[in-house]
């Protein structure tokens, strides 16, 4: 991690997570630290375990081994003395969930509701402001990431990189300490890739705490604090842009970068 973010409390802490499916190890002995204000993004081979740590995360799947920490506290309930899991109760889970945004490769957005209603339904019950408050808030956010007009538009009304700026919209209004981002350019054309990568880049710019995971290498060098390589999942090597995309050490890690032109990075 770099000078700038040193000092920053660590704000989410993973150590030696591990998990399966079935006969194939998805996750093995996964430890990575991200501080409050840092810019992660982790790269690596289709398959290689990065939608996993990040469903991990805020357990959309359930670790088999391993601890996750946000902000301190332990995410998703506990290990007993004898090893079982003991899963936190629907509602302490949905507490701890409420600090994490994340953005998913498809969009998600409910097809009934304007842009406007995505954004602001999850303050408006799950927070509990009032609508009037929540639409407010939620024009500022579609203003944010630029779709000023297009607040009484359906999903179907809206291109693919709109759609997903409405999802980020959506995630950030919860105002969680973590952003995640799971490889939300990948469904995108060139063209609406650029559109969102542009919002990301400035959530960026306001040091939003950010694990993002995607194949957009040049993202990844312009935007982010420390870069980690997947392989089969583990995480082999851990860095600063310019360590990983210049100076990889491990053999992995160099073979995937090889495989890209410098002009792609």
């Amino acid at each position: 991690m770099d000078e700038g973010h040193s000092s920053e409390p660590v704000l989410l802490r993973i150590e030696h997570l591990h998990k399966r499916f079935g006969t194939t190890a998805a996750l093995v002995d996964a430890s990575l630290t991200v501080r409050r204000g840092e810019r992660v993004v982790l790269i690596g081979s289709s398959g290689s375990g990065k939608s996993t740590l990040l469903r991990c995360i805020n357990h959309l799947e359930v670790p088999d081994q391993g601890s996750i920490w946000l902000d301190g506290e332990f995410m998703g309930g506990r290990f007993a003395a004898d090893g079982r899991w003991i899963q936190a109760s629907g509602g302490e889970l949905a507490r701890q969930r409420r600090h994490i945004g994340m953005v998913f490769q498809s969009f998600n957005l409910f097809a009934h509701l304007s842009a406007l209603d995505n954004v602001a339904l999850g303050p408006q019950w799950i927070l509990k402001r009032p609508k009037a408050l929540a639409r407010a808030q939620a024009r500022q956010l579609l203003a944010k990431v630029h779709l000023a007009g297009h607040e009484h538009k359906l999903p179907a009304q809206l291109s693919g990189g709109q759609q997903q700026r409405v999802a980020i919209a959506r995630a950030l209004a919860m105002e969680p300490k973590l952003m995640l981002f799971d490889e939300p350019t990948s469904a995108l054309d060139p063209r609406l890739t650029r559109e969102v990568l542009e919002v990301m880049l400035e959530l960026a710019r306001e040091q939003t705490t950010m694990l993002v995971v995607t194949h957009e290498l040049g993202f990844a060098r312009q935007v982010a604090d420390t870069v980690g390589f997947l392989e089969e999942g583990r995480i082999v090597e851990v860095g600063t842009p310019e360590q990983i995309f210049d100076r990889p050490q491990h053999p992995s890690t160099q073979a995937f970068l090889n495989c890209f032109s410098p002009g792609g990075l």
